[in-house]
């Protein structure tokens, strides 16, 4: 009862103060970058992580298999249109101390002690925010989704995922990039997708209302993976700062407002007459 009471009150006060909406979406996403922060999954060692990603896909997806080598991969359909993946990594790049705990400074996350673990919980954690809301969008086509294993070590879960699974997939996002407002296009010399691609993130992002989102080089990722294997992707920020040590800290705020890009990119369909041009071009 008096969760209803509470829900109640706050959905009054976003309809006499919709500039809320956010805050509210922002406290309840923290929550659940919490939850996955404090479940043990190092490289070689995510059951923990796929066990608990596969009880909430499951009632949100068409179809939510884990492939031979240990990836968790889900398809949602929302109409004729486009394949669109988009993929994070469930291994961390060591286990987490079990005296650690999770420290919260305003809209910053970091541990007690030890790694945050945020590179990549944010990219799982976002993940599962669109997905709450990708079948109320505009969205048209199917998304496709990977939470892949063994990415610190190598980005093996990727090298080795089910080759059936991404034989229709037109495009891939991947969400594990540091800092903040990157759409990482290629890694050195090698492009990940052409430069049309990554100016769509562009695009959404002003349309956001978040003008600063630009392309730029990175490094090693699953994003390098999906485009040698033909299919054009990016790698976008997620908010966390100096991962793999003690010091990694999360911007709780950052990180949805990727969300966010995301939405708009889907709401908005750009990718679909980008890849129908694409398609033609290679007929």
């Amino acid at each position: 009862m008096d969760d209803l009471l509470v829900m109640a009150g706050r959905l009054y006060d976003v309809w006499r103060h919709p500039e809320r909406l956010f805050a509210y979406r922002l406290e309840a996403f923290k929550r659940r970058l919490i939850s996955l922060l404090t479940i043990n999954g190092p490289s070689e060692r995510e059951q923990q992580v796929r066990r608990h990603l596969q009880t909430r896909l499951r009632p949100k997806t068409d179809e939510l298999y884990t492939d031979h080598y240990g990836n968790l991969l889900a398809t949602i359909h929302c109409g004729d249109g486009p394949t669109v993946l988009l993929s994070a990594h469930m291994d961390t790049v060591c286990s987490f101390l079990p005296d650690r705990a999770i420290v919260c400074n305003g809209n910053t996350l970091r541990a007690s002690s030890d790694l945050l673990g945020a590179d990549d919980r944010a990219g799982i954690a976002m993940i599962l925010e669109l997905m709450d809301v990708i079948r109320h969008s505009r969205f048209r086509g199917t998304l496709k989704i990977a939470f892949t294993v063994q990415e610190e070590i190598g980005c093996l879960g990727s090298h080795h995922l089910d080759r059936d699974f991404l034989c229709d997939v037109d495009a891939a996002i991947v969400v594990d990039r540091r800092s903040t407002r990157d759409i990482v296009t290629s890694n050195g010399g090698t492009p990940f997708c052409p430069d049309e691609y990554g100016r769509l993130f562009e695009q959404a992002g002003a349309l956001a209302g978040m003008p600063d989102w630009k392309t730029t080089t990175g490094g090693l990722s699953d994003a390098k993976v999906f485009a040698s294997f033909g299919i054009p992707s990016v790698n976008l920020s997620v908010g966390y700062e100096n991962e793999h040590t003690e010091d990694e800290t999360l911007d709780c705020q950052a990180a949805l407002e990727t969300v966010l890009l995301l939405k708009t990119v889907f709401d908005q369909n750009w990718l679909t007459p980008f890849l129908e041009r694409r398609i033609a071009v290679q007929n």
